[in-house]
């Protein structure tokens, strides 16, 4: 390949950043006959002019970034009354139950049904003061430091606390989702906190709000296979269908 101007090797960037979400730098020098200093040149000046969002060794399309915990909280409140709703019948008679930390969880608090006989754990105050309408529910609050920007405790002493309890159902907080990649966190302890809490639930759910799907986090939670119910704010969609039940997930539509 002969030697490309900058501009073309950029719009080449961003043309592969548009198809596969993410690209690295060292794969892009390669393929682009250049140094990875040049690519990281590239990046550089595409993510001052907001076109891709940078990574250690590459970058992100626009597209592709997750929200902050600020910008989630202006996420359609329809969408995530939905989900909450659409989780409902999940819930059964005498379960033990963990609600991680989430704005679409609280929601999902509220609605919970008075006449079952519940015990609920949470590790997020917010939800906890919201089951305190709930006479009828036992709530539990995990111990430790509450992280501001998870809204929930997820340090080790949170961790420790999970060991005791064995969850009927467990709804999991993500960050982000793609098939292929499966369910990820931005923050490291978040994502150990989520990952002890699977080992301790016999069903998983996640309610996935459309911001998060085919995003990057940087910290694996889980593989799509690894959950029992993925509840999607969406009208049909056979492909995305195939892609979580051949993955062993189910999904729950809210048409």
């Amino acid at each position: 390949m002969e030697k490309l101007a900058p501009e073309e090797r950029q719009q080449i960037i961003l043309d592969l950043l548009q198809a596969e979400g993410k690209v690295l730098a060292m794969d892009l020098a390669a393929r682009l006959n250049t140094t990875e200093a040049t690519i990281r040149r590239d990046l550089r000046y595409l993510s001052d002019h907001s076109l891709c969002k940078r990574i250690h060794g590459g970058a992100l399309a626009q597209s592709a970034i997750i929200a902050t915990p600020l910008e989630r909280k202006s996420i359609s409140s329809d969408e995530k009354n939905a989900l909450a709703i659409a989780a409902l019948r999940l819930i059964k008679n005498n379960q033990v139950i963990f609600l991680d930390a989430s704005t679409t969880h609280l929601l999902l608090a509220g609605l919970l049904p008075r006449d079952k006989n519940l015990t609920v754990v949470t590790n997020s105050v917010s939800i906890a003061t919201r089951l305190l309408e709930h006479s009828g529910i036992r709530t539990i609050v995990l111990g430790g430091e509450l992280n501001p920007l998870i809204g929930g405790a997820v340090d080790s002493k949170a961790i420790q606390e999970l060991a005791i309890f064995k969850f009927d159902l467990a709804l999991v907080g993500v960050c982000s989702w793609s098939s292929e990649s499966g369910f990820s966190a931005v923050d490291y302890q978040d994502a150990q906190f989520k990952r002890t809490l699977i080992d301790r639930a016999g069903e998983i759910a996640v309610l996935c709000t459309q911001d998060k799907i085919d995003k990057y986090a940087p910290y694996k939670i889980m593989d799509t296979k690894d959950i029992d119910h993925l509840i999607l704010y969406t009208t049909s969609n056979t492909q995305l269908e195939k892609q979580v039940t051949d993955a062993g997930g189910l999904v729950l539509y809210n048409e």
